[in-house]
């Protein structure tokens, strides 16, 4: 007889995974910030000229391009360094940008 995992339990383990903010292998050794801007929350991993941001924040089918918008806004709080044109690329959860510091 095959036993069945509960809803609950397959809900819960993928909310814990979804709030996951462990860099990868090429931030490890950079250093991590945390910032806010209009409700959404921002895990950001420095390394050199390079970010690696990770929404932390549970929100329901958030736009993309919003959450790029403010995911912009929290690298520069918490940095001091703006973007490099045309290179933030990701998903509503995971995004890599290069930072411009001039």
């Amino acid at each position: 007889m095959m036993r069945r995992t509960p809803t609950s339990v397959l809900l819960a383990t993928a909310f814990l995974f979804a709030a996951c903010d462990s860099p990868s292998p090429h931030f490890m050794r950079g250093e991590r910030f945390e910032a806010e801007v209009e409700g959404s929350r921002f895990t950001i991993w420095r390394q050199a000229d390079a970010v690696e941001v990770y929404r932390t924040s549970t929100e329901i089918l958030p736009r993309v391009s919003s959450v790029f918008a403010k995911a912009e806004t929290a690298i520069r709080l918490v940095t001091g360094c703006g973007v490099a044109t045309g290179s933030m690329v990701g998903d509503a959860a995971l995004m890599t940008a290069e930072l411009d510091c001039r």
